[in-house]
Formats: structure tokens, sequence, C-alpha cells
């Protein structure tokens, strides 16, 4: 473990934006050194959060950029844009109206440029924290290690979006506060959570009845997604975790209850009133994403009242605004300014999430059962969802069905950025012993033609060696499922051939795809694979010495170089490139 260090924790979220920070040379009782960000900024001590800050920013017609809790009600925002950094199109149901009201909403600016002025924001806050903790010159002339936490069911473009996003706001060494960012980790979220989860039983009795091959589900409830992974125990003291099946998710959050009570609003009121509440009809497209003032009080109302606290029983009244607070009509529970929300409706907010959180911990369940490695034990819920009591309560019980106890460690809430620190100060000795891959990684390659083999389609005569070659073709590198081991530097090595005519630039590309079916296709073209990035890589600095001159059978001279593309698949895809054994050239990963 590394000492003399600031390791700076952030959880981004959809809804809710966790931070924390610890300074390594302290203590060894690391849970007592940990500190989350708690004084956020707020206009209203009613909106005030302690352990996070809303994810939201607006940007007022006299110029002002306003933020998290410094948002008054009656202010347009923009929410929910953490998920416009995902372009997945596989999306359905109601995470597929967001991108599509995302797209629509006004004013429009890219999502990272968006994300990353809020997160300048969160970095002023941040800074502030550390001034008063440290002071402003100490802990500017420590090392710092960054570690950003992403959703796991997440796309590798999206993940690249939200590093360009964190750097765009300034959490770079090449800003002047974080000029002693030493490095920045990636992580998932339910990876952190569990990180926390584990460094939070250390010591504790229920440590002591973890056995190997005990098994537990983290299922990391935030506010857009849902991020499960089973682990099995592997080794103790410490206690030491594998992944045992393919973590799954879906867009299945807190914020999606928001959005089932505008639809009810919208029912409830009808268009007509409905309309005069979130906007003009041409603005109908975006209400649920770029809220109007109106709407945006009543869905804070909502959210602090009757939705935090909900336990399953209880009616709530949300004041109505003008022009529908004179309105008396007992058949919509419009009376005295205000709209009553039974406790069967709010039910009816919380059941698509619900339904779909058990079905993605019951899948869970049936795949470590499969796999006869584990014996599962524990359901571990944190994240700002789980402190939903009512989806606590509902979620221990489905879980007792299946002969599983539902554990809901200590600050839930900000497990993820406590966790995220955790990796930072645990950085390549952590717990997690090995991964497993989401999804087929593989390249696009070319491969000589085989009559019957290969479709005749495919077939083109290579340019440099004036043969009949088949293109097109894939060349699987990681196959899903497969264990990654967390202390590698690289999981695979992709063999590419590139040639140069003389005089030409020295540029080497190569096409990542990937396939999340279980079996992957032969050919790049079969609709179940999709592009994730192209790797460029600049290799006019390789010495000419590892350079083989050729000459093709039609007397052309050409050069070829044999180069290996190593791959490191972490949290995040990283690249370098070898020649001969030895590191040299420059490489970049451009996403789709």
């Amino acid at each position: 473990m590394l000492a003399n260090r600031l390791v700076v924790g952030i959880d981004y979220g959809t809804t809710y934006t966790g931070v924390a920070f610890c300074e390594t040379s302290g203590t060894n009782a690391l849970e007592r050194q940990i500190q989350i960000v708690q004084n956020w900024p707020a206009a209203h001590s009613m909106i005030g959060t302690k352990e996070k800050v809303p994810s939201e920013i607006a940007y007022t017609e006299n110029g002002r950029t306003l933020w998290g809790s410094m948002i008054p009600p009656n202010v347009q925002r923009h929410i929910w844009t953490k998920l416009d950094l995902d372009n997945n199109r596989s999306y359905s149901g109601e995470a597929a109206k967001i991108r599509q009201e995302l797209a629509h909403s006004v004013p429009r600016k890219p999502a990272v440029d968006i994300v990353s002025e809020y997160l300048s924001k969160v970095k002023e806050q941040l800074m502030k924290n550390l001034d008063a903790q440290f002071g402003p010159i100490l802990w500017r002339s420590l090392p710092i290690t960054l570690v950003i936490t992403m959703p796991a069911i997440w796309s590798d473009g999206a993940k690249d979006r939200t590093l360009q996003a964190f750097n765009a706001a300034g959490f770079t060494h090449m800003d002047r506060d974080f000029a002693q960012l030493k490095r920045t980790i990636a992580t998932t979220e339910p990876e952190a959570a569990a990180l926390y989860t584990l460094s939070s039983l250390r010591g504790t009795i229920r440590e002591d009845t973890l056995k190997i091959d005990d098994g537990f589900v983290v299922c990391d409830m935030g506010g857009g997604t849902v991020d499960l992974i089973s682990y099995r125990i592997a080794g103790n003291t410490p206690t030491i975790v594998e992944e045992v099946t393919i973590g799954t998710g879906d867009q299945c959050g807190g914020s999606f209850v928001d959005r089932e009570f505008i639809t009810w609003l919208e029912r409830r009121l009808g268009k007509e009133d409905f309309l005069k509440v979130a906007g003009y009809p041409e603005a109908a497209q975006c209400w649920h994403t770029s809220l109007s003032q109106k709407l945006g009080r009543m869905l804070q109302e909502f959210t602090l009242n009757s939705k935090s606290g909900f336990s399953g029983s209880e009616d709530n009244y949300i004041p109505l605004p003008a022009p529908l607070t004179m309105v008396e009509d007992e058949a919509r529970g419009m009376c005295d300014g205000c709209i009553h929300i039974k406790a069967s409706d709010v039910k009816q907010m919380f059941e698509s999430c619900l339904r779909k959180t058990c079905e993605l911990i019951a899948d869970q369940i049936q795949k470590a059962k499969a796999s006869k490695r584990v014996s599962m034990k524990y359901v571990f819920l944190v994240g700002g969802f789980a402190e939903s009591p009512y989806i606590y309560g509902k979620i221990k019980e489905y879980c007792e069905g299946l002969g599983l106890e539902t554990i809901k460690p200590g600050c839930a809430w900000s497990a993820v950025a406590r966790g995220a620190v955790v990796k930072g100060i645990e950085g390549d000795s952590t717990a997690i012993l090995t991964r497993k891959s989401r999804r087929h990684y593989g390249t696009v390659v070319c491969r000589s033609f085989v009559s019957g083999l290969h479709e005749e389609s495919d077939a083109f005569t290579h340019a440099y060696f004036a043969t009949e070659w088949a293109r097109d073709q894939t060349n699987w590198l990681i196959h899903k499922g497969q264990d990654m081991h967390a202390s590698h530097e690289t999981h695979a090595a992709a063999e590419i051939y590139t040639q140069f005519w003389p005089g030409e630039e020295r540029f080497m590309s190569m096409k990542l795809i990937a396939c999340d079916a279980e079996d992957a296709p032969t050919s790049s073209k079969h609709a179940a694979v999709y592009n994730v990035t192209t790797v460029v890589a600049d290799l006019r600095n390789v010495p000419d010495s590892y350079l083989e001159m050729k000459v093709n059978p039609i007397g052309e001279t050409y050069f070829h170089v044999k180069t290996l593309v190593h791959i490191s698949m972490q949290s995040t895809l990283d690249f370098y490139i070898t020649v001969n054994g030895k590191k040299c050239g420059s490489i970049a990963a451009q996403y789709e």
C-alpha cells in the first residue's frame, strides 16, 4: 500500500453525485480515514443534501450557471444528462424515451460539455473541502490518485466520454490545481460498492462467517442504472473475491420512478391542464429531461415528500402551481391547491423498477448456482435507490424467498464513492482477484481466401501480396465470460501485420469489435457484431531495422512490420503497442 498520497473518489450519478477523499499516511483504520464531502451548497435547507449533491445544472437567461441544490425550484434545469453519455441503441422502453427526449431538449449542448460544466462545479467544492482539511498548499503538493466510477453495463464509448468530461472539467495533471495528479483509475460502480462492503466487514463478526466458496450479490441501485455482480470468496485474511458471473444491469434506477410520477401526473390532470404545468405543446418532447419551472417544483416536492420516505402505506398531497391552485375536482384528487397521491399510486410508480431489479437478482443467483462454484448467501444493497424503505423492504422479502439474506451496509448511499477511494488506496493489490468479460472482443482481419469457406463477396486481391484474400473476418481475442486477472497488465494481444510503400507515412489502424451474443460469429458483417473503437498507431519513430523489406509477386517493393497491440480490459480499455518486443510508437483510440 503506497503512502503519502491523496486519493479522491467521484461517483457521478444520474440523479446525485458523491465525492470522497482520503490521505493515505494516516492510521490503518481505513474506514475512519475516508471522508465524504457533505457541505454541498444549497439555496434552501429543505433541498440541501449531506452525502451527495443533485446531478443537475441550469443556464439562466442572465448568463449564470446554477448547479446541484443551488437551483431554485422554479428554474428550468438539465437532469439525467448522464444517460446521454451512452449511445447504446439497444435500450428500450423508458430508457429509449429518455434518449429521444435528451436529443430534443433545449438549450442543447453535447452531453460531454454539459457534464463537464457540472463536474467543474463539483471540483470547485471538492477543492474547498481539501483547502479546509489540509490547507491550500499541502494537498496540492501531494501525489493525487483520482478514481472515477461508471455503470458496469455501459459501453466502452460511454466510459470514454465520461473520462473526456472529467478531463474537460479540470481533473487532469495539466490543471494548475491538479498538477500533482499521478494516476486516474476507472472502476465500475458495483465493484466500488463491493470493495466498500468488504472494507466495512473487516474485523466484524460477519466477516468471520464468510467462508471460501461463499457468495454474495452486490446490487448497486442508482438513479439511472441498477448494476449487479456476483462474487465468490476466494481467500480469507484478508478477504479476496472473484467475479463468479458476468455482471448484469438495466436502466431501472430511481429516476424512472420520477418519470412514472410525471406520466401519472399527465394522466391524472389531463393533457390540457398538464401542459399548463409542463409548458407549451412544442416543448412536450423534452419535459421529462429539461423540466419547466412548475413541473420541476412538483417533481422536487414528490421526491422529497412522497418518494424518499415511502414505505408502502402513506398517502400524500403535492402543491399545485398556478393556474391550477384554485381548481377543486374531487374526481382528480385536486383540492385546497394540492393534488392527492394515494399509496397505491406510488406503489405503481415503483412497480416497473422493482420488478426489473428482482428479475436481475434472480438471474444472477441462477447463473451463480449454475457455475457450481459458489454457495450464495447474501445480497448487499447499496446506492441511493436502496435507501428507499419500500424498495428495501420489497427486495428483502423477495430475497428471503430465494433463501438469501439482504443486507444494506452503513453509508449505503455513498458506498460507491467510498469504495472508489478504497480502490485507489489498494491499487493493484485490490481485493478483486478476477473479473469476467461482459462480451467478446476481437479485431477485423483478412485471411487467405478459401473457396467454400469464405463468401465470394468477401474476396479481393491484396494490394501488397497480389493474391486473393477474404475481408471482414473476425479474430476473437477475449471471449464472453472469460476470467481476467486484475493483476495482469494486459489480457490480450492482437498480432497486426502492416505494410507500407516506400515513402508512405507509417500509420497503422486496428478496428476493435465486440459481440454480446453467447456465440461469436466468424464474419464481422454479422448483425450481432459492432464496432467499439479504432486504434490508430503512429509508427514513424519505429527504427528502420524493425522493418522488413519485401517484394510482391509482380516485383513491387514494400515494407512489412509485425506489431502487437496489447489490450488491458480492466474497468476501461487501455492499449499500448510493441514491435520486436519493445514498446514504441504512440497509440490513440477513437470510439464510435
